[in-house]
């Protein structure tokens, strides 16, 4: 049983809730959902089932959904969040994930947020982390042999399981180079492991639309920014940080009736971002949200 499973089971039992209610007094549950499976494109994720499945529990259980904002807005008040609390938030803007937040979330009237990487809605890139994935799902290659900012990686690729654990290790190394041309270390470690990437995004990474985007903000979805790029802050330039909070808040003001001046770090470790970036969010009326996704 995977972590988050395990969570939403014991979470959702009415006899385990008074457990957990004095463990966790005074604090909320955030869950941070990502990718829809299709096994047709090789996106692995949860099922709409289970996620409807766990919703239907939870509020069985006892639960009281909230927006996230809510939780963010006692966090800057200094007031206590309800035992019960429960959120859930969405990241990146796939078209699957509209999917979700369409099908499950608003049908069964539960607060979600989604936190949108603006180029990837607007059709200008699709992440350099899934680029990356893209690369090493298709390549024919057994081994990826880089050296990249004079650290060299050999990476095994026979396997799936080698596969998975080689793509892990390739994205934390990329995390820590200098972001600002970190899809161009993507490109070129696709072309060594022989992958043409496409221009736009393949299907398993076809983003949601800003039409979706303003249909579901009209069923009671909100969003809220993620960057323009997804690139790591605390590896870029103080100038570039500030660009992608100012310019992906911009398109989603441009763009919706109501998003939210909340900012996800892309990624979400805490060696991601850096007190300059805080303070870069604050300064432009930000709270933030930690989202730890991979």
């Amino acid at each position: 049983m995977r972590p988050l499973d395990f969570i939403v089971h014991a979470l959702s039992r009415r006899a385990a809730r008074p457990l957990f209610r004095s463990m966790m007094r005074g604090r909320a549950t955030i869950f941070m959902l990502h990718r829809v499976t299709d096994t047709a494109h090789g996106v692995s994720g949860h099922s709409l089932e289970f996620v409807r499945t766990a919703i239907r529990a939870l509020r069985q259980s006892g639960a009281q959904f909230v927006p996230v904002r809510r939780i963010m807005e006692a966090c800057a008040n200094d007031t206590e969040s309800g035992d019960d609390w429960v959120a859930f938030t969405i990241d990146d803007g796939f078209a699957d994930q509209a999917m979700m937040a369409r099908s499950v979330f608003a049908a069964e009237h539960c607060p979600v947020t989604v936190f949108l990487i603006s180029g990837l809605v607007d059709g200008k890139l699709w992440p350099w982390d899934d680029r990356l994935a893209y690369a090493v799902a298709r390549t024919q290659a057994a081994q990826l042999d880089v050296t990249l900012e004079s650290k060299h990686l050999k990476l095994p690729l026979q396997s799936s399981q080698q596969r998975s654990h080689s793509l892990e290790q390739l994205r934390n190394h990329c995390k820590r180079l200098v972001n600002n041309d970190v899809y161009a270390v993507a490109d070129a470690v696709a072309r060594q492991l022989g992958v043409t990437l496409p221009d736009t995004a393949p299907p398993a990474y076809r983003p949601l639309t800003w039409d979706e985007a303003r249909a579901l903000e009209s069923q009671g979805v909100e969003f809220a920014p993620h960057s323009i790029s997804h690139r790591i802050f605390s590896r870029l330039s103080a100038a570039e940080a500030r660009e992608e909070i100012t310019q992906s808040w911009r398109r989603l003001q441009e763009e919706l009736a109501h998003p939210l001046p909340l900012f996800a770090w892309p990624t979400g470790r805490p060696d991601d971002y850096t007190e300059r970036d805080v303070g870069a969010r604050a300064r432009r009326g930000f709270a933030g949200v930690r989202l730890d996704r991979r």
